[in-house]
């Protein structure tokens, strides 16, 4: 059996480690300890144990303590015998007893090397359990003395031994940065204190670096607690550095001990570990700087001491090579082999999940050795309980992941734990601009935040607070260990819904783009907000927070998930008593009435038309930028429903009066003449949308905001390129993409990208068009989308049907993968350009056949636009097939549904050219057609113009 004394009680036997409780059991160890292996008699006992305070039966008292303490020690070793008791241990196997013999060989025989051996015993200053042991501890200095004299008086040796440092175990990974960075510090100024997260590998750095000291002292600070900073140092002088030779008495204090022992000497101090001890430490470091010139201080700390003239050097987790190096190296410790190719993937998987930290990869590493890389990155599910198995001899804040946040979480107050578990239901984190609102929600000062990040729990990056997924974790496991999870979860969700609404208050203008930037920065934040309110069973919460959503998602034309969430949080028998419920059920009425890419099937034109009045009265009573609109969107809806029951092929409609009109704020002003061009469009009248398109630009630019300027530049610039306006076309085209740059949704701008393609190719300027089509597939493969792919390759496929190289327009065709959710007159337009391609090619029954599957696409989806570009292609494949009065109907149908000849089209030419080999002219009409029936658009009247 071991015993130590020096530097605290220690008690071990083999593998195994014992713990003995009591002050009363620890008094009679040490007692006997000191005369182990020899009978020590009741009085003496009773002596030492009970000083000041002795039981009325000491021997029974001392029988009961003994058989207590028996129970703690090994069999055999405490021995009951006439007279006392007797530790049957040699002398030897207790460290402060072989101390002392030590000491009396190498005074009576003079050897140094004894002398220097007794002084490495002394790793801490001797543990007594009360203060009945002071001449144990009288005796102890005065033999400590002794020796430092023998020692002082031989050869000159160094002062300290830098072995004292212990040795790597393993090689270090990374982190050659830092430790440049540490080692520069410490050339320049006297304190440096490396500070990060628990587990990032602070004292790592920090042995590596004084390993290299010629005059070093490690003290251990984990095991201090309050008030006992300068012991610990005193405990590691005894260890490290010999006392001052000329010293003629023992120092009284710890303290005076330290700084006996270090006077005068260049030496590199390492205070490891001070966050739990932060105030005492940061004091001490602070006179061990002013009472010791030449002695620098290299701390690790989970936060600042914050003593004048600290620097720092932050560690942060592992850069990604390094920490997928390093969880390799453990893998292939763990069981033998690294991760193979195969499990790459899951490797960088695990690595990331963990946020680069060293320690928590080492221990998902050491999993290896039983499970699968795949059951690992499963298991981080719960990764409080995967990691639960550290090594054996690791200090405890290290074994296990949940004792390394335990040993940060322990040391806050009260109001740091409540912004530490508010900050886990944050995934995005929190904006700085957003902490206030934030603090004040969970009832706590906004100043919190930054005291996390010094205590390395939150990191403040690019303007946000945010927590490492491992703290985030934490943080939610302690929730839902209190059963507070939903309630921190609604009152983030009641902050977001203030901060949303505000910032969706002025995205209608020139703080579009700084309020886009906001709500992406809070994606998840804000999502996670909305599962909240679907939760609960109260649904006004949930509608006003979706409302605040609502620009930014149209913005960004985030249809997918507004379209579930209008049918999660709608409520027609909710009242219409805010402008939020009168916004929101004016939307699910509109996308209840379309099915995905076409119309409902359960339209009721009463129930619309009741239900359309109500919202349309609703609106007047909460007017506002937004719910203005809700009457008149919701009567283009009804046009489009009626003319779907009555078989009416022009269905848009849009009927406002000027009064209407004039009466709206600025931005709904504008708004109401971009729909009215939009329906111009589809009912093909070129006239009213050169009308309102102008009055929209203009109202926009007023405005100042950047979408609708986008928007209604893309509408004027189609009926300038109708009116043959090309050049006027493309500076506006261009002139709106500047305006929306990096604002935009990606099928906005490629749908603006491919506009320019267009009129360049109306213009004859293939080489420009050709390369603003590689910067369009270049950032569609960037985006990676289906959408955004197909609208660059159809805008390739259409350079290359210009170009007249049909087999590189078919191969972009070709390329394009149709979805399911596509719009129908996507996919129509999509096989249109495949049939051109083909007729390019000479495959005529080919092109019949893609076409034949168009035309009805084009018109289900009621797209006029579309079922014209369609027609162009059916005239081009009857000229091809010299059936050229068919191919000048098809042509006229075009131009009645378009509401004007698109003649510089290019395939357009080539149809042409087919037509009138010598003139190029073509019938404005066809023979034996009524004007007015050539803008009618039937599936079955244009299909026959294949047959």
């Amino acid at each position: 059996m071991q015993v130590r004394f020096f530097g605290g009680l220690s008690v071990s036997w083999g593998a195994d480690e014992g713990a003995v409780p009591g002050r009363g059991q620890q008094a009679l160890l040490l007692r006997l300890a000191v005369d182990a292996g020899t009978t020590v008699g009741y009085r003496a006992l009773a002596d030492d144990v009970w000083p000041t305070d002795a039981p009325e039966d000491p021997r029974a008292a001392l029988q009961s303590l003994a058989s207590r303490l028996r129970r703690a020690l090994p069999p055999g070793i405490l021995a009951s015998v006439p007279g006392g008791y007797r530790l049957d241990v040699a002398r030897n196997d207790i460290d402060i007893t072989r101390f002392q013999d030590l000491v009396a060989t190498a005074r009576s025989t003079g050897d140094v090397a004894l002398a220097r051996e007794a002084l490495d015993l002394w790793v801490g200053d001797p543990w007594i359990p009360h203060d009945g042991f002071d001449w144990l501890v009288r005796d102890l200095w005065q033999d400590r003395g002794h020796a430092e004299r023998l020692v002082a008086a031989a050869p000159a040796a160094p002062a300290v031994d830098s072995r004292l440092a212990p040795a790597a175990i393993v090689g270090l990974v990374g982190r050659a940065e830092e430790l440049d960075a540490i080692r520069e510090r410490l050339a320049t100024d006297r304190l440096v204190t490396v500070i990060g997260p628990g587990g990032a590998g602070k004292t790592t750095l920090a042995l590596e670096t004084v390993r290299a000291a010629s005059d070093a002292l490690i003290v251990e600070l984990a095991p201090a607690t309050s008030g006992e900073v300068w012991a610990a140092l005193s405990g590691a002088v005894g260890h490290g550095i010999r006392m001052n030779e000329n010293a003629s008495v023992a120092p009284a204090t710890p303290r005076e001990r330290v700084l006996d022992a270090v006077a005068g000497r260049d030496i590199v101090v390492l205070l490891d570990n001070c966050e739990h001890v932060i105030r005492e430490a940061a004091e001490v470091a602070h006179e061990l700087l002013l009472r010791t010139p030449g002695l620098r201080i290299l701390a690790t700390s989970r936060e600042p001491l914050g003593v004048i003239g600290e620097a720092f050097v932050d560690l942060g987790p592992l850069p990604e090579l390094d920490a997928d190096e390093l969880f390799a190296r453990r893998v292939r410790s763990a069981r033998g082999t690294p991760p193979s190719p195969e499990e790459r993937a899951t490797a960088a998987s695990i690595v990331q999940r963990l946020d680069g930290l060293p320690l928590a990869i080492e221990l998902a590493a050491a999993r290896a050795r039983t499970l699968t890389l795949a059951e690992i990155d499963a298991g981080l599910g719960d990764r409080f309980a995967l990691l639960s198995h550290g090594p054996r001899l690791s200090p405890d804040r290290h074994r296990t992941l949940r004792a390394l946040i335990d040993w940060s979480w322990d040391t806050l107050t009260d109001a740091e734990r409540v912004a530490l578990r508010a900050s886990s239901v944050f995934p995005d984190g929190i904006g700085s601009g957003d902490a206030g609102p934030v603090a004040e929600a969970f009832g706590v000062d906004a100043a919190v935040f930054d005291t996390l990040v010094d205590r390395s729990l939150l990191v403040r990056r690019d303007g946000r607070f945010r927590l490492l997924e491992t703290v985030r974790e934490y943080g939610l496991d302690r929730l839902r260990a209190e059963g507070t999870e939903t309630e921190y979860r609604e009152r983030a969700a009641d902050v977001l819904t203030v901060l949303a609404a505000s910032h969706e208050n002025t995205m209608r203008g020139p703080g579009l783009r700084a309020g886009l930037v906001w709500f992406d920065a809070n994606e998840e934040n804000l999502s996670s907000a909305l599962r909240t309110r679907a939760a609960s069973p109260d649904r006004r919460p949930g509608r006003r927070l979706l409302r605040a959503l609502l620009w930014a998602w149209a913005v960004r034309e985030r249809m997918e998930e507004l379209r579930p969430a209008l049918a999660t949080f709608s409520d027609p028998d909710a009242p219409l008593d805010d402008e939020s419920s009168v916004v929101i059920e004016a939307l699910a009425l509109f996308s209840a009435s379309f099915s995905g890419v076409g119309l409902a099937s359960t339209y009721d034109p009463v129930a619309f038309a009741t239900r359309r009045a109500q919202l349309a009265e609703a609106a007047r009573r909460h007017p506002s930028e937004v719910s203005v609109l809700a009457g008149p969107l919701l009567g283009l809806a009804a046009s489009v429903l009626e003319a779907a029951e009555n078989g009416v092929q022009r269905p848009w409609r849009f009927d406002i009066s000027e009064d209407e009109i004039t009466a709206a704020p600025p931005w709904s002003r504008a708004m109401f003449h971009v729909m009215r061009a939009g329906a111009a469009v589809n009912a093909g009248d070129p006239g009213v949308l050169g009308t309102e398109s102008e009055k929209a630009l203009r109202l926009f630019t007023e405005v100042g905001d950047p979408w609708g300027t986008g928007i209604s530049s893309q509408l004027r610039s189609e009926w300038l390129t109708l009116s043959g306006r090309l050049e006027e076309a493309l500076k506006v085209t261009d002139d709106g993409l500047e305006v929306v740059a990096g604002m935009t949704s990606m099928s906005d701008l490629l749908q603006q990208r491919a506009q320019g393609v267009g009129i360049l190719l109306r213009l004859d300027r293939l080489a420009e068009a050709r390369a603003r089509a590689s910067d369009m597939e270049s950032i569609a493969v960037a985006d990676g989308s289906a959408r955004a792919l197909t609208q660059a390759r159809m805008a390739s496929a259409q350079v290359e049907i210009a170009a007249g190289d049909g087999e590189a327009a078919l191969r972009q065709v070709a390329q394009i993968s149709v979805e399911a959710a596509f719009p129908e007159q996507v996919v129509a337009w999509c096989t249109a350009l495949r049939a051109e391609a083909l007729l390019l090619l000479d495959r005529p029954d080919e092109a019949r056949t893609a076409l034949r599957e168009a035309l009805p696409q084009a018109a289900r989806a009621r797209d006029h636009p579309v079922v014209a570009t369609v027609l162009v292609a059916v005239a081009g494949w009857n000229a091809t097939a010299r059936r050229f009065d068919i191919a000048r109907e098809a042509l006229a149908r075009a131009e009645a549904i378009r509401g004007a000849d698109d003649e510089l089209d290019p395939f357009r030419r080539w149809v042409g050219e087919r037509l009138g080999a010598d003139t190029g002219e073509v019938p404005a009409s066809a023979p034996g057609i009524a004007p007015a029936l050539l803008g009618v658009v039937d599936a079955d009247v244009l299909t026959a113009l294949l047959d």
